[in-house]
């Protein structure tokens, strides 16, 4: 029954329900050993670019660092623009930032200027160019590429493969290589996944996958696509039929080989939040392994990694709710991470052609359905939950009026204080408004099981209160 229960936790934990309000609130103090840094805006991405950090935000918000996280400098805003989602670069000149409203800004001139462009009529939740010409886009409700700079759109469509939707809904990663090679990691739950490839920028496309393996990120670094995540060992091989962590690379999102790199370190646990700058291996522990030799470093531990986060020289800096917190790495030569597993804030896409109602709009807000607790009974549980939506689409005096065993009161909590939407509309003006939860979720104690059928959770339901 135990392992039963296990699986049972593996699968229910993936099954999530997108609701219609916002999300974020103020920023704790930091851990122990972090301290935090004023970037000058309420940012929502976090990128490492060379020796700069960048970030972006509300009010299309984008600032920069050469000083590894002590100053910033605020290269775009307008008070009135879109709350940014999506910032990356494809090489020392051109890149581009995404997020509400549809648009996106491109920079020439390696981010010291910005200029908006209308590529889509709805939010823009990840973004991957070649060029200012080709490009793949996940809105709120499609995937849709453009060989023109958004002149044209066309839904990403594999020729062997015309129903990939249906059984792939969910969008992980993408990432570009070149103005002909971008790629697409999607999934049938919130675990990638699959690959969706092009080679000629997007006017075809291929759905490829890795067996025996499941990919938990993918990145475009020094030419090659890039995979983490873990595989099952064949007959014949050390450990052959459990899971062990691994990395792949492909220059072309088709054939992919083995990274011949040490990454033994992610043993205990998978190696996560990985970007070209390297990946988190535990809630103290750094691996950087994409320069041909492996980088390994200890910092202070913080409980909440996420994977929006910066590394310049030996400091990193983690995007931890709006606030931006910066510690120092200290390079080690092995690390144990045995006892050293974090818990991640992980942002879940939608599912593609996901309804949401228009105001406030959902952007991520995830609940999940089933909760496991160590206290109570197995069943059904009545979720109560109000709240207040800021002018800015964040979340914040977050209150749970139902009666939960204390550890799902506290998951609860985390995952409303990082529901983030479009801010409210009221009169043309982004305006603060209260939230309300109301709903079910169910509870399953491991050692008092339900005696029959585990219940279906009923719809849930959220609204501003007028």
């Amino acid at each position: 029954m135990k392992n039963r229960l296990h699986h049972l936790l593996s699968v229910c934990l993936l099954a999530t329900l997108f609701l219609a309000v916002s999300a974020r609130c103020g920023a704790a103090n930091p851990p122990e050993g972090w301290h935090a840094v004023d970037t000058g805006i309420a940012a929502q991405v976090l990128l490492g670019r060379g020796t700069a950090m960048w970030a972006a935000g509300s009010g299309e918000s984008i600032a920069v660092s050469t000083d590894a996280g002590q100053h910033w400098q605020i290269k775009h805003q307008d008070p009135k623009g879109a709350l940014l989602l999506v910032l990356n670069f494809v090489d020392d000149k051109f890149g581009y930032a995404a997020g509400t409203g549809g648009k996106v800004l491109f920079t020439q001139d390696g981010g010291e200027s910005w200029t908006a462009q209308k590529l889509a009529d709805e939010t823009i939740l990840q973004v991957a160019f070649g060029d200012a010409q080709h490009g793949v886009v996940r809105t709120l409700t499609a995937l849709i590429s453009t060989t023109d700079g958004g002149k044209t759109w066309q839904p990403v469509a594999p020729a062997d493969n015309a129903d990939w939707v249906r059984k792939l809904p969910y969008t992980m990663n993408m990432a570009a290589l070149d103005r002909n090679h971008l790629a697409v990691l999607v999934s049938e739950d919130v675990v990638g996944g699959q690959y969706l490839s092009t080679a000629d920028g997007g006017s075809t496309w291929s759905l490829s996958f890795i067996g025996g393996s499941e990919i938990l990120g993918m990145f475009a670094a020094g030419g090659s696509y890039w995979s983490v995540g873990r595989e099952v060992m064949p007959k014949g091989m050390p450990n052959a039929g459990n899971a062990s962590p691994m990395a792949f690379h492909s220059k072309d999102g088709i054939s992919w080989e083995h990274t011949p790199v040490n990454h033994e370190v992610c043993g205990w646990h998978d190696c996560a939040g990985c970007t070209p700058q390297g990946c988190f291996a535990g809630k103290s522990s750094f691996l950087q392994f994409l320069d041909g030799q492996d980088w390994l470093a200890k910092f202070p531990p913080h409980e909440e990694l996420s994977t929006q986060w910066a590394k310049s020289g030996n400091t990193l800096c983690l995007l931890s709710k709006t606030s931006v917190e910066c510690t120092t790495l200290q390079p080690v030569e092995t690390i144990d991470t045995k006892e050293d597993t974090p818990s991640w804030d992980r942002k879940t896409i939608p599912a593609i052609g996901k309804i949401h109602i228009s105001n406030p709009q959902c952007i991520i807000c995830e609940l999940n359905q089933v909760y496991f607790s160590d206290f109570g009974n197995s069943g059904p549980a009545d979720v109560k939950v109000d709240f207040v939506l800021d002018a800015s689409g964040h979340v914040s005096d977050v209150s749970i009026l139902s009666k939960l065993p204390d550890d799902v009161h506290e998951r609860i909590l985390k995952e409303v204080q990082n529901w983030f939407f479009e801010p409210f509309i009221k009169d043309g003006q982004a305006a603060a408004t209260k939230m309300s939860l109301r709903g079910h979720v169910v509870l399953l104690n491991p050692a008092k099981p339900p005696a029959g059928p585990i219940p279906r959770p009923q719809p849930n339901s959220l609204k501003p209160v007028r």
